[in-house]
């Protein structure tokens, strides 16, 4: 698409300002965004000690898995939008992501959170005009899938 918004480079590093500074909690647990592939974009999470669920283990925290997952949907879904949708500048694209939010998630826990990495992937399944939704999918450093989800989110402001 000749005026595909989700690889300009001023609006990409606008998204990653976002999600790794901006967004407390995705700066809390160190979020990282490592593709902004319109089709899947990745966010990558390391593993700490203080994200630990159960800490005798060594499983990442279930809440922290959601997250990230919720996280990279969103992600997913504004990426979609500048590619599909683009606006006249990187900054009127960024504030789309200020005009969503999850109204569902489902997280299935497919393996226990092991690994010292994770790489959370999102899929656009649907963008329609005032509802969005997604796949995700939550993988450890050795390709592990940890768990799977999908959700729905409300695009506000659109007609």
């Amino acid at each position: 698409m000749a005026n595909d918004m989700s690889q300009n480079p001023e609006f990409q590093s606008l998204l990653k300002q976002v999600v790794e500074e901006a967004i407390p909690f995705c700066r809390l647990i160190g979020l990282q965004v490592q593709s902004f592939a319109s089709d899947q974009p990745e966010l990558r999470l390391a593993m700490r000690n203080d994200l630990l669920g159960n800490f005798a283990q060594g499983m990442l925290h279930g809440g922290v898995i959601a997250s990230v997952l919720d996280s990279v949907a969103g992600v997913a879904i504004l990426l979609k939008l500048a590619q599909t949708q683009p606006r006249e500048d990187a900054y009127a694209q960024i504030r789309e992501f200020g005009l969503m939010s999850t109204i569902d998630l489902r997280i299935d826990y497919l393996k226990p959170g092991k690994g010292n990495a994770f790489i959370a992937t999102a899929e656009v399944t649907r963008l329609g005009k005032r509802v969005a939704n997604v796949l995700m999918e939550l993988r450890n450093e050795e390709g592990e899938r940890i768990a799977t989800g999908a959700a729905a989110f409300m695009l506000h402001g659109r007609a």
